[in-house]
C-alpha cells in the first residue's frame, strides 16, 4: 500500500515537471536586444566616423603634398632653365676673352717693336747728342742744302715725338684691355660659382622631392587601405541586410513595375553603375550603384523609389546619412550621402514619398544621391575580393 502511494506521487512528480516543460516560452527577439545591437551598431558607427575623419586628413595631406611636389619641380625647371642660360652666357665669354688675349699678344708685340725702335732712336741721341745735329746744319753746301737739312732734321724729331705718343696711346689700350681681361675672367668665375650654387639647390631641390614622393606613397598606401575597409564595410551592410531580411517576415510582395525615380527633377547621372576611376584613389574600383545629382548642386528632395519599410535610417560609415528601403522579395534600395533625413527605422514609405534631402555627407565629392538596388534572392553579380557575394544590381534596369 506504501509502495502504491509513492508510485502515484512520483508519477505526479513527473507530470509536473512536463507539464511545466511545455509551457516555458520559446526564447524571442526582445525589444531590449535590438537596443543593445542599436548601442553595438552606433559604436561601430563611432569607430566609423573618426576613420571617416583621419581618410579625409590623409587626402589633404596627399593633395597638399602633390602640389608641394608640382611646385618642386617647377622650380627646378626653372633652375634647370637657368643653368642653360649661364652656360651659354660662359660660352660667349670664353670666346670674348680668347679673341681678347689674340689681341692682346699681338697690341704687346706691336708695343714691343715700337719700343725697339725708339729705343734706337734714344741711343743715337744719347751717342752723338745734340751738337751733331748743328754740325750737320753747318756742313750745308749752300742756303739750298741747309733748309733741307733743317726740313729733314725737323721731320725726324717730329717722327720721334709721334713714336713717343704711340707708344704712350699702345701702353694705355694694353692697359685697358688687361683690364677688361681681368674683369671678364672674374664675371666669369661668379658664373661658374652661380652655377655650382643652383646645382646645389637642385640636388637639395630633388632631394626634398624624394623625401615628399616618398611620403606621398605611404598615403596612397593608407588611402587604399582605407578604401579596403570601406568594402569590407559594404560587405558587413550585405549580411546585416540579409539577417534583418531574414528576421522580417515582410509585409510586400517586392517591387511591381518600374522604379519610381529617386530624386526630384532636374537631375543628371553624374557616375553610371560598374568600374570606374575613384574620385578618391584615383584607382579602377566598382562602383556598386548610380550617382544622381541635382542641378546647380540644389538639395532637392530624395523619394522612395517604391512601397516598403524603412530598415535602416541613420549615418553609416562611407555611406554619410543612409537609408535602406525593404520592399519584400529579397529586394531592398539603399539611398546615400543624403543631407537630411526624414523617415525613421520601421516606417512605412509609399512609392515617390519624400524621404531625405540630397547632400554630400560620408564620402562624398559633390551633392549627389549614391542609389543602389539590392537583391538578395538573385544571383549575385559578381563576388567581392574576398569571395563574399555582391547582390548589388544596375539600378538603371529597373526604372
Amino acid at each position: 500500500m506504501v509502495m502504491k502511494r509513492w508510485l502515484w506521487i512520483f508519477i505526479l512528480f513527473l507530470a509536473l515537471i512536463t507539464t511545466a516543460t511545455v509551457c516555458l516560452p520559446v526564447y524571442a527577439v526582445t525589444s531590449e536586444d535590438i537596443d543593445e545591437k542599436q548601442e553595438e551598431l552606433d559604436e561601430i558607427e563611432k569607430r566609423q566616423r573618426e576613420e571617416r575623419s583621419n581618410l579625409e586628413q590623409r587626402l589633404n595631406r596627399e593633395a597638399a603634398l602633390e602640389e608641394e611636389v608640382k611646385q618642386l619641380e617647377a622650380h627646378l625647371d626653372e633652375l634647370r632653365e637657368e643653368q642653360k642660360k649661364l652656360e651659354a652666357e660662359i660660352g660667349v665669354v670664353e670666346q670674348e676673352i680668347s679673341v681678347a688675349e689674340e689681341e692682346l699678344a699681338e697690341a704687346e708685340e706691336d708695343l714691343r717693336e715700337q719700343e725697339d725702335l725708339l729705343n734706337l732712336r734714344l741711343k743715337a741721341i744719347q751717342q752723338y747728342g745734340v751738337v751733331a745735329y748743328v754740325e750737320v746744319l753747318f756742313d750745308s753746301a749752300s742756303f739750298s742744302d741747309f733748309l733741307t737739312r733743317l726740313y729733314n732734321l725737323s721731320i725726324i724729331a717730329s717722327n720721334d715725338l709721334r713714336l713717343i705718343e704711340e707708344i704712350q696711346e699702345e701702353r694705355n689700350v694694353i692697359q685697358t684691355w688687361k683690364d677688361e681681361l681681368e674683369e671678364k675672367k672674374a664675371g666669369l668665375e661668379n658664373m661658374h660659382q652661380q652655377v655650382a650654387a643652383n646645382e646645389k639647390e637642385m640636388e637639395r631641390a630633388a632631394a626634398d622631392r624624394e623625401i615628399i614622393l616618398g611620403e606621398l606613397q605611404d598615403e596612397i598606401t593608407k588611402t587604399l587601405g582605407a578604401i579596403a575597409n570601406l568594402e569590407e564595410e559594404a560587405q558587413r551592410i550585405e549580411s546585416n541586410i540579409q539577417d534583418m531580411i531574414a528576421e522580417l517576415e515582410s509585409q510586400f510582395s517586392g517591387v511591381e513595375g518600374d522604379l519610381y525615380w529617386p530624386v526630384e527633377s532636374p537631375t543628371s547621372i553624374t557616375s553610371g553603375y560598374g568600374w570606374r576611376r575613384d574620385p578618391f584613389s584615383g584607382n579602377q574600383a566598382w562602383h556598386g550603384g548610380v550617382d544622381i545629382a541635382p542641378h546647380h548642386g540644389e538639395a532637392n528632395y530624395i523619394l522612395a523609389a517604391e512601397r516598403g519599410e524603412v530598415i535602416y535610417s541613420g549615418w553609416n560609415g562611407g555611406y554619410g546619412n543612409c537609408i535602406m528601403i525593404d520592399h519584400g522579395g529579397g529586394t531592398v534600395t539603399l539611398y546615400a550621402h543624403m543631407s537630411t533625413l526624414s523617415v525613421k527605422k520601421g516606417d512605412i514609405v509609399e512609392k515617390g514619398q519624400r524621404i531625405a534631402r540630397a547632400g554630400t555627407t560620408g564620402y562624398s565629392t559633390g551633392v549627389h544621391l549614391h542609389f543602389e538596388v539590392r537583391e538578395f534572392k538573385k544571383t549575385p553579380v559578381r563576388s567581392f575580393p574576398s569571395g563574399n557575394p555582391d547582390h548589388r544590381f544596375n539600378p538603371m534596369d529597373y526604372f
